[in-house]
């Protein structure tokens, strides 16, 4: 199995990379560097998720982390098009009005670990090996962390927002689920940080996307019709999925959203 050990982990863990520049869609954002983002400004961008915890009889504390690496070239230039995140997201029933700025915040690709601590340890001691393994059949839970101060696009966002959460399952298909942003806290090496995080279910990991819709300068939540969930298998399914639920958003008198 393929390892991350060390410093290497450490690094990776924290906080994430730290890119100066912002798509300039998004008023919000406007005073930022006015350059496209790399394949790798996408993937420092992307939150780390932690799934399922469980502890043995030993003590010893297993838990599954996801990991991020750079997008496919083909993947990065699919994104980049103009009105494909818009698209794609449009395909999965949300209505997304036409003087809105749908923004990337961030796209990796994902592969999920275990690492094995002993519980009611200090923070930073322990371990810090973890194997690379496969999700369960169904999936699992997990809760993703983003520290806007550190990861640029990101910035202005805070508890109570919506985001979108565009995820290629393995015939290509994409589905597209909303997360709402909560207030959280973690330990580091620098001190507790203040940051937000959103739960989302993963039956399979392959490049995932974050998004955010804007107008005028706020970030909104779109109204959602009900659509079949796509089949995340690579010969596709000709039996209806489960339908996501009907959001129903009532309209702020302002902006008409």
């Amino acid at each position: 199995m393929k390892k991350l050990t060390g410093a290497a982990l450490a690094l990776t863990m924290l906080l994430g990379g730290t890119p100066i520049w912002a798509q300039t869609d998004d008023s919000s954002t406007s005073t930022d560097v006015d350059k496209s983002p790399t394949i790798t400004d996408l993937k420092q961008n992307t939150p780390y998720g932690t799934g399922t915890t469980v502890v043995d009889a030993d003590g010893m504390e297993t838990t599954t982390l996801l990991f991020k690496k750079d997008v496919s070239e083909k993947m990065y230039e699919e994104l980049q098009k103009p009105n494909a995140v818009r698209d794609i997201i449009e395909k999965a029933g949300f209505d997304v009005p036409k003087d809105a700025n749908v923004v990337l915040l961030g796209a990796g690709d994902y592969e999920s670990y275990v690492q094995k601590l002993p519980a009611n340890r200090p923070v930073g001691v322990g371990s810090t090996s973890a194997e690379k393994v496969d999700l369960p059949e169904g999936g699992m839970d997990f809760e993703f962390n983003v520290w806007p101060q550190y990861q640029e696009l990101w910035k202005g966002l805070k508890a109570g927002d919506t985001i979108y959460v565009m995820h290629q399952l393995k015939n290509g298909a994409w589905e597209v689920m909303e997360a709402t942003l909560e207030e959280t806290e973690g330990e580091a090496a620098i001190g507790t940080q203040k940051g937000l995080k959103f739960k989302l279910h993963l039956d399979s990991l392959s490049p995932i996307a974050f998004v955010k819709v804007m107008s005028d300068g706020t970030v909104v939540k779109l109204d959602k019709e009900e659509v079949e969930k796509p089949a995340d298998s690579l010969a596709g399914s000709t039996k209806p999925t489960s339908a996501k639920k009907l959001v129903s958003v009532k309209k702020s008198p302002n902006t008409g959203f």
